[in-house]
């Protein structure tokens, strides 16, 4: 593996778009090409033990997912996550090399607990194991230190930096990996991954693959940036750029294939991306679905929305639920017309 790599999650992260719905054809398909198109690592969707329909990249057992790999995969790590809400120590089986071959364990900072327990079970099962706790920078300092300090016991495969609400700029990274870099084994990777919502991303990747270590990392991305909101970094812009900078290692035709088959038809129809909206949740380090949620809803205005946001309780920043969002705007209505 080299130094600098590239982590496909547009079968899971663009998952928000769809509902995770994707024929069968498409996921098979889009794996294949994103192998044949030298991506380091492929991420197939989530593993959900309720998950119980085809056509979707959320499946019920690990054991479904290998329905959908080709044999040879020259070299891809093929992973798929866990929500430890969806995906208990339970429902893992043991690695057998037919199915993923990683898997990534998500979580927010109140589950820190549940993470633990199913990332010693992901490593007792056989698998790699990737760490991957949500909104990085709710952590301070100390409280990230002593979270990399019990996953490092684990001695994890990977432990990605995660910018939820797209905000964060290259000093916040450099800041949590310096953490990070003091506290893993030499031989653990340290991932990126980021939303757009001011329009952040491609600029931070930029600089990792410019940054100075012996550690090996992984940058985040999605074919056409799809995701859920602001969407992710841009696997086609990451690639090229990786190809222009370090030497010419992805084939940019197969993924401009893949997104000219499979990912501009649902972006008629479906959509995300950089927005006036999504800017103001990532300013004021708001959940995007603040903004998804209302704006499916109702129709509002960017100072509309600007206001409004500034009456979501701090508390309430990250604990984004659809009623609450639309119950909260109700309120704020009503105060606006009195």
């Amino acid at each position: 593996m080299d130094k600098f790599n590239l982590l496909e999650c547009t079968l899971r992260d663009g998952g928000y778009i769809t509902g995770w719905h994707f024929d069968n054809g498409m996921i098979r398909d889009t794996v294949k090409s994103l192998i044949d198109a030298k991506l380091d690592f492929v991420e197939v969707g989530y593993l959900n033990a309720a998950a119980n329909e085809d056509n979707m990249t959320q499946f019920k057992t690990i054991e479904r997912i290998g329905d959908f790999l080709p044999e040879n995969r020259d070299g891809t790590i093929i992973l798929a996550m866990a929500d430890v809400m969806q995906f208990k120590p339970e429902n893992l089986t043991p690695y057998t090399g037919k199915s993923i071959d990683g898997i990534r364990v998500v979580f927010y900072k109140h589950q820190v607990e549940e993470a633990l327990k199913m990332s010693k079970a992901v490593k007792k099962a056989g698998y790699k194991l990737f760490v991957q706790p949500m909104v990085t920078i709710d952590y301070t300092v100390d409280e990230y230190a002593s979270l990399a300090k019990e996953i490092a016991k684990l001695e994890p495969y990977a432990v990605s930096i995660v910018d939820s609400f797209g905000y964060m700029i290259k000093s916040d990274f450099r800041r949590y990996f310096k953490i990070l870099d003091n506290i893993l084994a030499p031989e653990a990777v340290i991932g990126f991954h980021s939303h757009n919502n001011m329009n952040l991303a491609f600029i931070t990747a930029q600089d990792i693959l410019e940054y100075e270590t012996s550690r090996r990392l992984v940058i985040d991305s999605s074919l056409y940036g799809m995701g859920r909101g602001a969407g992710n970094l841009n696997t086609e812009l990451i690639a090229n750029y990786y190809n222009m900078t370090l030497g010419n290692k992805y084939d940019i035709i197969k993924i401009l294939e893949l997104i000219s088959k499979y990912i501009m038809p649902i972006k008629q129809e479906k959509e995300w991306g950089y927005s006036p909206y999504m800017f103001i949740t990532g300013l004021h380090h708001y959940h995007p679905n603040f903004a998804c949620y209302l704006l499916a809803e109702h129709d509002v205005s960017v100072t509309e929305f600007e206001e409004f946001i500034h009456t979501i309780p701090d508390e309430m920043r990250t604990k984004c639920k659809k009623p609450y969002v639309l119950e909260m705007w109700d309120k704020f209505c009503q105060s606006k017309n009195k």
